[in-house]
């Protein structure tokens, strides 16, 4: 992987913005290559919220590893140290906050997966170009607005937890550039050098899930994914290597709460009132 140059994320320390409390909110776009990551770093006074408009990219931090997707967007409160690197070509857009907006809401001060909204991702869209001026009382309250909309982003029913061992990294990242293939413990196993007891122990103590768990969950995800972007349920299901379309209706449902079709009425719904 390409280490993208240090501190990258970090707030930088020659920015007036970063040290003006009155201005609490602070936009950064970037585009990253597939395979790029961070050096691990932390902001000590600034919570960094990213929504991913395309793409993919795992997030960690002493507690947490995990995917998020272009449906979702993540909350890393101050003083977090963290890292990520993306699986693929990723877009996003980042707003740095400010802790004294919600230092009296324990809900801000963990990270966590958001799901991501059509207002939301619009409103990160533009916010660059605004070049908002918090000091002064108009552009302040558009800035408040925006700090609403974000409040109202409800937790991602979909996270992935991603292991830490680099072994089964490449057992995971394998799996999810072709997701449609099925994921062999034995195969895996003669390539650690180890049994497909240990290799399964290892993984659920990782992710907490067996490995057929976290392979069904990865598969709905980005099913998920496919379907919010307007693709056809059964091609979805193909996608997914599922070859019956009713099983992956079954499973879609159970996963989610909701029909392939449902969602992807309501994802055209969000599209045509944006």
């Amino acid at each position: 992987m390409k280490e993208l140059r240090k501190n990258y994320w970090n707030p930088r320390d020659w920015d007036d913005n970063f040290i003006n409390e009155d201005t609490f909110l602070y936009p950064f776009n970037t585009s990253l290559d597939e395979g790029e990551w961070t050096s691990w770093h932390e902001h000590p006074s600034w919570a960094e919220f990213i929504v991913l408009l395309s793409g993919s990219a795992v997030i960690e931090t002493a507690k947490l590893n995990f995917l998020a997707n272009e449906s979702q967007c993540i909350w890393i409160p101050p003083r977090t140290n963290h890292t990520f690197y993306t699986l693929e070509a990723t877009a996003n857009r980042t707003i740095f906050i400010h802790e004294s907006l919600f230092k009296d809401n324990e809900r801000f001060h963990t990270c966590q997966i958001l799901t991501s909204s059509a207002l939301l991702k619009e409103l990160v869209k533009v916010v660059d170009d605004w070049h908002l001026d918090l000091t002064n009382e108009k552009d302040r309250r558009i800035g408040h607005v925006i700090w609403d909309v974000i409040q109202r982003a409800k937790p991602a029913m979909n996270g992935i937890t991603m292991p830490r061992n680099s072994k089964l990294q490449k057992l995971t990242n394998a799996f999810l550039e072709n997701i449609e293939e099925p994921i062999s413990i034995e195969e895996w196993s003669k390539e650690f050098g180890m049994s497909s007891k240990t290799l399964s122990r290892v993984f659920y103590r990782e992710t907490g899930m067996t490995i057929g768990q976290w392979e069904q969950r990865a598969k709905m995800d980005h099913a998920y994914r496919l379907l919010s972007a307007g693709e056809s349920v059964t091609d979805t299901a193909l996608a997914c290597g599922y070859h019956s379309v009713s099983s992956f209706i079954t499973t879609f449902k159970k996963q989610f709460g909701t029909t392939p079709g449902s969602l992807i009425e309501s994802s055209k719904k969000q599209t045509d009132e944006a």
